[in-house]
């Protein structure tokens, strides 16, 4: 049969996917007036070849050749399994016999059935490429579009090709029965085999893209594109509308709710989707590796001493860098993904692909926002939901099937506390990522840039390398919130903060932290640019150093690392005698303050003064050694 069909109105020539724009069915079934904006589309090139409005952004259905035409480079695309051809197994007929709907298709299509699978070029990276067309029985999956797609995604498993699913389907193929149900179970296995190879499956939901397929190897895939206003969900619209017993809109079925939910990555215009396809293509399949030109480690910084509340205050300033800005400074090409794939996004975790220096890494950021609250800390608000800890927990199993490193980004003063996120999981999706963390093959540097606090700083940091800068904080409470326990008083939160030992020092010399990274003299807001310079040339540093070391090494050594914390050993019994020392030293010069106390008026304030309250004692003791 041939490829083009007179009934066809795309004007495709399918024996060299690539579009014929000189035809002359080019102009046949196209719309003269958009049928929302009311815009006239006859002189519009973007409908012509994408069947996309100029000026709402509408996007009208478009066949499966046409699609692949769009994205393939040019003179790639080659169709494979194009001898599978549809019978009637069943001898479905109620109606209309089954096969004569199946010719009726085929004649005005021009296509075999309703997937078209191949491999093509995108943006110059290789891949497998299914593509469903609606106009075909709905795009539905049948035992054949079952079988292509299996066998599209078995081929990338072997070939080691990364595949992309264009998905436009609407319903069951219900004249094949149980054997069309099946194939749920058959694409399913095939997205699990390549899986298993590292390969990985990017889907772009069209419109509509519900039922069978969406139910099984679509919504397995590793990215999950979806276009403008698509309708999304396993249920038709019809029966959702039954089944609530009220009335529905058509945006609370759409990609953006979809989006909104935490289910898909990214709502991509079709004009830019081969864009953010060949971006991802690249980002996932990476040809270059970051290398030194020397092996010398930098001399230890110079650390300027401050007193415990001064760096907890610099490391709350609103002005100091967060997340975002180091991403956007640091990393190139940066991707970011969204949703926990669950129920819902948080806007406070960044998840990402991006290079550094040429490498391809996943990025994971906390991020802060300044904002009018009732948190202790100044407004500053930052704290984490728990779907924002199954992003990153999904980003970290992304990195490890893909073998690619993960560089966290910590800034934030907690988990969100309240009966909501308690019913939403926060304690089981914080334990999955400390588990992830802590059992993830792949190079792992965390980064504490701010605020370290509590529990959801743990969870972003349990990695082989983790570094603080300098003026950032690393705390298992806040200190308000500490002052209030201990002393019945959040006022004094500076005497709490000392007690804490939370500086960048405190942690290099307790061995929570592997390094400190220096800022600027006045600190990283006074320039941020210098700031994110030092951290680049850190983290180069330090993915260099643990890239070479084979994958369940950095597993042991990372888990030993975490299990030894509180483990009675040399360094824990230094730091507690230089504890105990320091104690000490306070408590006799109390003692003789309290003395003098008794002869003269000397304010109870100043005993601080008598031994050395500014607390710059451990500061220096780090730049002695």
């Amino acid at each position: 049969m041939s490829n083009v069909s007179p009934f066809y109105p795309d004007g495709f020539d399918g024996s060299s996917g690539e579009l014929n724009e000189q035809s002359p069915l080019e102009l046949e079934g196209l719309r003269a007036d958009c049928i929302v904006c009311g815009v006239d589309l006859t002189e519009s090139s973007v409908y012509r070849r994408l069947r996309v409005c100029p000026r709402c952004r509408y996007h009208y259905s478009i066949s499966a050749r046409r699609q692949i035409a769009a994205l393939a480079d040019e003179g790639t695309f080659k169709e494979t399994s194009t001898w599978i051809q549809s019978l009637d197994p069943l001898e479905f007929s109620p109606r209309a016999s089954y096969r004569v709907r199946l010719l009726q298709d085929q004649t005005r299509t021009g296509l075999t059935e309703a997937a078209i699978t191949g491999t093509c070029s995108i943006g110059g990276t290789e891949a497998v490429i299914i593509v469903l067309d609606f106009g075909f029985l709905g795009g539905s999956m049948g035992l054949v579009v079952g079988e292509k797609v299996a066998l599209a995604l078995e081929m990338a498993a072997r070939k080691k090709l990364p595949a992309v699913a264009v998905v436009t389907s609407g319903g069951a193929r219900i004249q094949e029965g149980v054997l069309s149900l099946m194939q749920m179970a058959k694409t399913v296995i095939a997205v699990n085999a390549l899986h298993k190879k590292g390969v990985p499956l990017i889907a772009v939901l069209g419109n509509p893209a519900t039922g069978q397929v969406l139910g099984s190897f679509a919504s397995l895939a590793d990215i999950i594109f979806a276009e403008p206003g698509a309708h999304i969900g396993f249920a038709p619209f019809r029966e959702i509308q039954e089944a609530a017993d009220r009335r529905i809109e058509n945006d609370q079925y759409s990609s953006e709710t979809y989006f909104h939910a935490g289910l898909i990555d990214r709502v991509v215009d079709r004009e830019s989707l081969k864009h953010d396809l060949a971006s991802v293509l690249d980002l996932i399949s990476p040809e270059f590796k970051l290398a030194a030109s020397r092996r010398s480690k930098p001399p230890l910084p110079e650390l300027t001493p401050r007193v415990p509340w001064e760096m907890v205050q610099l490391a709350r300033r609103p002005d100091r860098p967060r997340a975002r800005f180091y991403i956007e400074n640091i990393f190139a090409n940066f991707v970011e993904l969204h949703g926990d794939r669950v129920s819902g996004q948080d806007p406070s975790v960044i998840i990402g692909l991006a290079r550094l220096a040429g490498e391809s890494v996943v990025v994971i950021g906390q991020e802060k926002s300044v904002e009018t609250s009732k948190n202790d800390h100044g407004g500053v608000r930052g704290d984490i939901l728990p779907e924002g800890f199954r992003q990153a927990t999904r980003a970290l199993k992304f990195a490890q099937r893909f073998r690619l490193p993960v560089i966290t980004i910590v800034d934030t003063p907690g988990p969100r506390l309240g009966l909501e996120e308690e019913h939403r999981g926060l304690a089981i999706s914080m334990a999955n990522l400390i588990d992830t963390m802590a059992s993830a093959e792949v190079p792992t540097i965390s980064v504490l840039i701010g605020e370290g606090g509590s529990e959801a700083a743990l969870a972003f940091s349990v990695a082989d390398r983790v570094l603080m800068l300098q003026n950032s904080i690393y705390s298992p409470i806040s200190p308000e919130q500490g002052a209030r326990v201990e002393l019945r008083d959040s006022d004094r939160a500076h005497d709490i903060a000392r007690a804490l030992k939370l500086t960048s020092a405190d942690c290099l010399r307790m061995g929570i932290v592997d390094d400190v990274i220096a800022e600027p003299a006045e600190g990283a807001h006074a320039s941020p640019d210098e700031a994110a310079r030092l951290l680049k040339r850190a983290l180069m540093r330090e993915l260099i150093e643990i890239r070479s070391t084979h994958r369940r090494t950095l597993v042991r050594r990372r888990q030993k690392k975490f299990r030894n914390f509180g483990e009675y050993g040399s360094r824990l019994r230094s730091a507690v005698s230089s504890e105990l020392t320091s104690w000490r030293a306070a408590m006799s010069a109390g003692v003789r303050v309290l003395t003098r106390r008794g002869s003269s008026d000397q304010p109870e304030g100043d005993i601080d003064q008598e031994f050395g309250g500014d607390d710059t004692g451990v500061s220096a003791e780090r730049n002695e050694e």
